[in-house]
């Protein structure tokens, strides 16, 4: 058993390790560290082996160029959904795959921090092989899950893929070959990006991470940038003090400095959530400890993930939401319904997530994410709020 100094000696050495990595990543353009507010895409440097040296913008001068599509995120209940591509140059094939690539998810952690560097530090990675990634907030998916047509992960996850392969293209990449780890049944999906883009070739299949190592590049990229976004999470809902919202909002709306510099270093939330899978004992536990019974989770959470709204109807209290109008018997619903099925039966958009919601609070969550920009008056006036005094009632909760 290791003994207390050498312990702590450990663990300065991974902080450092920690804040080093974070760095190398931040060199890279990716906006690590800073709350995760929306959605955003990342592309790598292009590659000087894809682009043609006469600067000729001619098809047939461009270096055809192969492309692999992945996703890391997809089950976890917390945190982005993240898909990643790798392209090379069709001659290439072979030596990326020299380079060591297989499926994310029978490598290590630092494995793949190791191959993950040899894209964007070694000359033959940065060379041959560019890279970009999309990465899908948590309230993004939520919103998409919960608005009245939904919007599925299937399509979610089609759209993107041709949304980054789209990107590419436009940046001069001649993309000739996709190869994608298929999303629903593989001849539907295969034949609708085919559609899409007549030109080039696709092969959808199951388990194309495994297969082709192009595919095996692009999962890491996206795991690794995951993984990432977890480790370097930094909770918007500590910018949300208790008091006044109308005041805080116009601080907000009228300050110069960054949102990331107005989140404290030390947050209310602990980080040990894990992996945001339903079988990790740390997500589990997470969840469990760390639910306001009024105002649910942070936006770290896909409210519309049935793990979440199970957690919130099993352990969170009843709240009613009556019509903005003045409210009567009528119109109030026959019996309580929990706070995520109420508002969500409501059609109300959630696009006013975390610092954007009207409601504020210290612990901001599921309740506040889904409550649309409706007019302050009209919320205050609303009987909920009224009749419970509800700042009192946080406070007190907390």
């Amino acid at each position: 058993m290791l003994s207390s100094a050498r312990l702590e000696t450990r663990c300065f050495q991974r902080e450092a390790e920690l804040e080093t990595r974070e760095q190398e990543l931040y060199t890279l353009g990716l906006p690590l560290g800073e709350p995760l507010l929306g959605s955003w895409t990342h592309h790598s440097p292009l590659p000087t082996l894809c682009t043609p040296t006469d600067n000729s913008t001619s098809t047939l001068s461009k270096v055809p160029c192969i492309l692999g599509v992945d996703e890391a995120g997809r089950g976890p209940v917390l945190g982005p959904m993240v898909y990643g591509i790798c392209y090379c140059p069709v001659a290439e094939r072979e030596r990326v795959a020299s380079l060591g690539f297989a499926d994310s998810k029978a490598l290590t952690e630092t494995q793949r921090d190791q191959l993950f560097d040899r894209l964007n530090q070694s000359d033959q990675g940065k060379a041959s092989v560019g890279w970009a990634v999309r990465v899908l907030s948590p309230q993004d998916l939520s919103q998409a899950m919960l608005r009245r047509a939904k919007y599925n992960l299937n399509a979610i996850a089609h759209d993107t893929t041709m949304a980054l392969i789209r990107e590419t293209l436009q940046r001069g990449i001649h993309v000739t070959e996709v190869y994608v780890d298929t999303v629903g049944p593989p001849d539907k999906y295969q034949a609708k990006l085919s559609r899409a883009f007549p030109s080039i070739q696709f092969t959808v299949t199951k388990k194309a991470d495994s297969l082709f190592p192009i595919v095996s590049a692009a999962s890491i990229c996206a795991k690794v940038v995951r993984d990432a976004v977890l480790r370097y999470w930094r909770f918007v809902e500590d910018a949300l003090p208790l008091g006044d919202e109308d005041e805080f909002h116009q601080d907000l709306c009228s300050t110069q400095e960054p949102l990331v510099n107005q989140v404290p270093s030390e947050s209310s939330w602990p980080k040990t959530f894990g992996s945001g899978y339903t079988s990790d004992p740390y997500t589990v536990d997470w969840l469990k400890k760390n639910l306001d019974p009024v105002f649910g989770y942070p936006n770290l959470i896909r409210f519309s993930w049935s793990t979440c709204t199970k957690r919130l109807e099993d352990d969170g209290v009843d709240v009613v939401w009556p019509p903005p109008d003045e409210p009567t018997a009528a119109t109030l619903p026959s019996k309580t319904t929990r706070t995520r099925s109420t508002v969500a039966q409501s059609k109300l958009p959630i696009s006013h997530a975390g610092t954007q919601g009207v409601f504020r609070h210290q612990r901001t969550s599921a309740t506040a994410s889904v409550i649309p920009d409706v007019g302050r008056s009209r919320l205050r006036n609303a009987k909920f709020f009224d009749d419970r005094h509800l700042r009192s009632v946080t406070a007190a909760v907390l």
